[in-house]
């Protein structure tokens, strides 16, 4: 979620050597307790920087670090450091953001307030659910991976486990939960991506995700992830691109991204249109694209939902649902097309 750059900036480490070095810094461990002025720290960096944009907050163990707009350079951030008493000034950085290296974008120190943090870290313990799991930073920022139709900022608690197992719990300023990313050996099994209940699932978390309105050009699912192209929900009448893997929805960057829904792409359908490919008649399909192949060993690696298909013309409205299969040569292989009512439309075979 964040910049290659982000946890590499050298104004933390000076800051760490500084709060060693700074008497009657506080004491208190800002994330194993809440027992530390929180409004106090947001009211002194806010005194600093003024009404500069915050690009992120990171809340660590003994300090509250925020990197802002430069005061003056509007292509420069500066970082800046509370240690429980004194606002640090560190050192200025090139504006990532601005140079579209970055995958956030600045937002008022305001949106996060500090003293909603008690209710922050207890939501993110509850949602992440495993006992012995510690936090080991808090993170704030305006992602623009989201895939909500607006991006507004967010907290990231991150947590640890004895062994080594890392994941995160994503939080609005209000505690709502938004995403909660277990660790690897946590993390629910989903089944093949291509098993036909999987495929229908997959279809589900779009309905859940983004609502029965939702506008899409096509949903693409491989073995391993399914890619949409959808209506913008934060930009109506363009495209965006979203990328689904087992515990995740992100924004992907790709040509498509951003343009219009234009002539090629301005039949769009919904999941009502689709609502007939179920598990059973994802089964069903699955089977008669083996057989229509014609050839031992066949298996299906891919599955294409859309009106733009390559053999349709323009004038042909039809949705389809284009099932691949193929050997494991990496070269054989054919397709069946079918509308939404099982019909085969077109078919390929090796």
């Amino acid at each position: 979620m964040h910049s290659p750059f982000h946890r590499l900036r050298p104004a933390h480490l000076a800051c760490a050597a500084v709060l060693l070095l700074t008497p009657g810094a506080y004491a208190a461990d800002f994330l194993k307790t809440n027992d530390w002025p929180m409004a106090e720290a947001q009211a002194a960096l806010a005194d600093e920087i003024g009404t500069a944009l915050v690009h992120d907050i990171t809340i660590g163990s003994d300090d509250v670090a925020i990197t802002a707009d430069h005061a003056t350079d509007p292509e420069q951030t500066t970082d800046y450091y509370w240690d429980g008493q004194t606002v640090h000034s560190g050192i200025s950085m090139p504006d990532f953001t601005a140079l579209g290296m970055g995958d956030t974008k600045p937002f008022p120190l305001a949106d996060l307030p500090l003293d909603r943090l008690p209710e922050i870290k207890n939501a993110a313990i509850n949602a992440f659910a495993l006992p012995k799991a510690l936090i080991t930073e808090i993170e704030g920022t305006m992602p623009t991976t989201r895939t909500s139709k607006k991006l507004i900022p967010l907290w990231e608690v991150h947590f640890a486990q004895p062994g080594g197992g890392v994941g995160s719990v994503f939080l609005t300023a209000n505690a709502q939960v938004v995403d909660v990313i277990l660790p690897q050996g946590q993390q629910a099994e989903l089944g093949p991506w291509l098993a036909p209940a999987t495929v229908a699932n997959t279809l589900a978390r779009l309905g859940e995700e983004f609502g029965p309105n939702a506008r899409y050009a096509e949903i693409f699912i491989d073995d391993t992830k399914a890619i949409v192209q959808m209506e913008d929900p934060q930009n109506p009448g363009q495209i965006a691109e979203i990328r689904i893997d087992a515990d995740s929805m992100t924004r992907d960057e790709s040509m498509m991204a951003g343009t219009p829904l234009g002539p090629t792409l301005d039949r769009p359908f919904t999941l009502a249109d689709v609502a007939s490919l179920d598990a059973g008649m994802l089964a069903d399909l699955e089977q008669r694209t083996i057989e229509r192949m014609g050839m031992p060993g066949m298996t299906v690696f891919r599955y294409t939902i859309s009106r733009s298909v390559l053999f349709m013309t323009p004038e042909d409205d039809r949705l389809v649902v284009e099932v691949r299969a193929g050997l494991d040569d990496g070269w054989t292989s054919g397709r069946v097309a079918y509308d939404m009512n099982g019909n085969e439309v077109d078919v390929v075979t090796p």
